[in-house]
């Protein structure tokens, strides 16, 4: 992820391996499952994930909460990444970070329990068998500890706009639309000069050009809800117009 490149990803709500197989198949660098908001279980993850896999395409969790054993079941069922909602210090942070790496990395649980032989066991040690551990910042608490969060060293911070504007009460397009001077190209900036990887909730194409005007690396571009959603309106637009 940190290679300098822009990654652009699609967004899972839908608790089905179609989708992601459906996603995986056109291209998107990463996956994201959210089984925050959306309709994935806890049973479902595994084949989610594979569904990606069997196209090469790394899938991200978006956890629900905090839980370090949740997110050793997640990291266990094969996610390569996992995003955590709304960090808000240092503290959070740190063990948040921990769980998500091996020992003497963090305090992640050794557990290879995936039956399938398509997938090695996870290597203690080897840094390239712990998952991403990315960090959402989305509330005005957590934008003000941002510099003692990436100081955890994360690798990545994810901002969720959405939250963000409602939690600093300012409207979304204040905050999206504040360009380099603005808020989101700063806490690109800090995150940069941390050596921290920026990403950044986008969820169409255009927005996601301009957050990546600001110096952001990853975003999803569309979400499997939304695609599904302009098609079924364009078509029924396309008969009865």
């Amino acid at each position: 992820m940190n290679d300098g490149q822009t990654h652009f990803g699609a967004w899972s709500s839908l608790r089905d391996p179609l989708s992601i197989d459906l996603l995986a198949a056109e291209g998107f660098d990463w996956i994201c499952i959210d089984a925050q908001h959306g309709g994935a279980e806890l049973a479902d993850l595994q084949t989610l994930v594979q569904a990606a896999h069997l196209f090469s395409v790394p899938a991200a969790v978006r956890v629900a909460g905090h839980d370090a054993g949740m997110i050793g079941r997640v990291v266990d069922a094969g996610a390569a990444a996992i995003i955590v909602p709304t960090v808000e210090d240092e503290t959070t942070a740190a063990a948040l970070v921990s769980s998500c790496r091996f020992a003497p990395r963090g305090t992640r649980s050794y557990g290879p329990t995936r039956l399938s032989p398509r997938y090695p066991k996870p290597a203690p040690g080897n840094v390239e068998a712990d998952p991403l551990c990315i960090l959402m910042i989305e509330t005005a608490a957590g934008l003000k500890n941002l510099d003692a969060i990436l100081a955890t060293q994360p690798d990545g911070i994810f901002v969720g706009p959405y939250d963000l504007s409602l939690s600093l009460g300012i409207d979304l397009e204040v905050l999206l639309g504040a360009g380099s001077d603005g808020m989101l190209a700063d806490i690109a900036r800090r995150c940069e000069r941390a050596g921290v990887v920026p990403g950044v909730y986008a969820g169409e194409a255009d927005l996601a050009m301009r957050m990546a005007n600001l110096g952001y690396r990853f975003m999803p571009i569309a979400s499997d809800t939304s695609l599904l959603a302009v098609a079924a309106r364009n078509i029924v637009a396309s008969v009865k117009g």
